[in-house]
């Protein structure tokens, strides 16, 4: 069966669109079989994906961001453990973090390229909150308000976007309380500034908040930021650009396979970069280890602070 390229126009504010026609292009002169369709509206590249698993495509492409990414991993998925053919990547987003961190590269040509050859296929983690399947990573909490600030921004694309959310979001998020739970530990009532779970280590393009983490060891990587006034968060987000908040002792970490959050207070909730909750109070995250087989570029991309590369389990 040919590949089934599943874009969403809307990317990088309807920049993804505007590729559209020169991504056909690009991959029809690489003698590429593959269908395409177009995202009409939220939900809809996950029903796509669903129909094209069933229908039997390999490998199922996302053109777009990182929520285009996260909504075929859904169809993927669907409510199993493994998805059953390969994750294809064509990055058309504003920040393209699932994408760099496989090594693909944002130049369409060359994006184009490796995906004809699909020379390198790794088995890399998701995860799941409730039931909705993730590739990357889960915020909850003042990183969430930043990307409900960030969808008012129209002006300003790419980091520039979630920069300039955190600004806003200073002015109009009250923080919460939260408890949690996870394998071997537990916080209880704790006012939260945030809390994130991630398999990679890059979000909002410039965002490196679990800068250790391996997409591929099983684990998500967890931490909960203490509730703080806005002079000390402006002082600890720099620390986020190159990871070295994890080394904060307002910032608690911890690697598990599992955790369990609850509050009183209403909590918004990003999924890979779109918003799936504004007012949870419940939520369980878990990790999907070995559940997708996803074609990347030869290495991964560079990790902040000078860490070193770590390879990726081939598939």
């Amino acid at each position: 069966m040919p590949a089934k390229i599943i874009l969403n126009p809307y990317s990088n504010r309807w920049g993804a669109g505007r590729q559209a026609p020169v991504v056909r292009r690009l991959l029809e002169e690489m003698g590429y079989a593959f269908e395409m369709s177009e995202t009409r509206g939220p939900g809809h590249a996950i029903e796509l994906a669903a129909e094209a698993v069933a229908r039997g495509f390999d490998p199922i492409v996302a053109a777009g961001g990182d929520g285009t990414i996260g909504e075929v991993v859904n169809g993927l998925l669907g409510e199993g453990e493994r998805a059953s053919v390969r994750l294809g990547v064509i990055p058309l987003g504003s920040a393209n973090d699932y994408a760099v961190q496989l090594g693909i590269p944002v130049d369409l040509p060359a994006a184009c390229r490796l995906l004809v050859e699909a020379a390198h296929v790794y088995t890399l983690d998701a995860g799941r909150v409730n039931e909705r399947a993730f590739m990357n990573d889960v915020t909850l909490g003042f990183g969430a308000r930043v990307n409900i600030e960030a969808e008012t921004i129209k002006r300003l694309r790419g980091s520039l976007i979630y920069l300039t959310g955190v600004f806003k979001a200073l002015t109009r998020y009250t923080l919460p309380t939260v408890s949690y739970a996870w394998d071997n530990g537990r916080l209880e009532n704790h006012p939260t500034l945030m809390a994130y779970a991630g398999i990679g280590w890059r979000t909002g393009g410039v965002f490196h908040l679990t800068p250790d983490a391996l997409q591929d060891d099983g684990l998500l990587d967890f931490f909960v930021g203490d509730a703080m006034g806005r002079l000390a968060i402006l002082r600890l987000l720099p620390k986020t650009f190159d990871g070295s908040h994890i080394h904060d002792p307002r910032v608690h970490f911890a690697r598990c396979t599992w955790v369990r959050i609850t509050s009183a207070d209403p909590l918004p909730v990003l999924a890979d970069g779109e918003i799936i909750h504004r007012d949870a109070h419940e939520l369980h995250l878990r990790v999907l280890p070995a559940a997708l087989r996803v074609i990347g570029g030869p290495e991964p991309g560079e990790r902040p602070g000078g860490r070193s590369k770590k390879p990726l389990t081939p598939a």
